[in-house]
This record gives C-alpha cells, structure tokens and sequence, in this order.
C-alpha cells in the first residue's frame, strides 16, 4: 500500500538508476504536486474551514510538495545524458512501477480515513 511508494524511491537509489530516477521525478513530480495541492485544499476547506492562520501552518508540508519543481525536466535531461541517454525501454518499467505505486499510497491515505 502506503509503503510501496517510498520504498520504490528507496531502491531506485541505492541501485544507484540515476537515469530511471530522472525520467520518473519529470513524470512523477508533477502528478504528486498536483495531488498534494488537491489535498492540501480539501483539508483546508473541510478540516480547517478556512481558517487561513491555522491552515497555512498546519498544511506547508503538504503545500511545500504541491509547488511546481522550477527546472525540474531540464534537470531530468541532465540526468539522463549524464547517465549515457540509456534507451526508453529501459526508463519506462520503473517510471510505471512508480506511478503505479503512487496510486497505491494514494488510495492508502483514502482508505485510512474510512
């Protein structure tokens, strides 16, 4: 579930796929930012009731991940040259391991509120 995600992340680097990490942080990134700032919203909205003092100090951590990446795919590229421009077939299983298992965190977090 919740796990799979971080622990992803985990093995990525300590196999030292430096190129398969790139290419998943510029698809990822994105996503999660996209989905951190959803929640960062709905909890805003239905937890804090717009209390902006109380919400903006409790959710910075979550807002802090919702904030677009400045450079982020140019900083993939330089990745992934430096790694020898390793070819799709080998970027593409890790970069839909990890999308998939950021729906496993997120349908996690859904269900742990149940």
């Amino acid at each position: 579930g919740a796990q799979s995600y971080p622990s992803y992340w985990a093995r990525l680097a300590l196999n030292g796929d430096r190129a398969a990490g790139a290419a998943a942080c510029a698809v990822n990134f994105p996503v999660w930012g996209r989905m951190c700032s959803r929640l960062s919203a709905a909890l805003a909205h239905h937890i804090y009731k717009g209390d902006a003092d109380q919400s903006d100090s409790l959710l910075a951590f979550i807002d802090f991940f919702a904030a677009p990446i400045a450079g982020l795919d140019d900083m993939a590229v330089a990745v992934i040259e430096d790694a020898g421009c390793p070819p799709y077939a080998d970027l593409i299983g890790p970069v839909r391991l990890l999308q998939a298992y950021e729906v496993e965190f997120w349908n996690a977090v859904f269900e742990g509120g149940e």
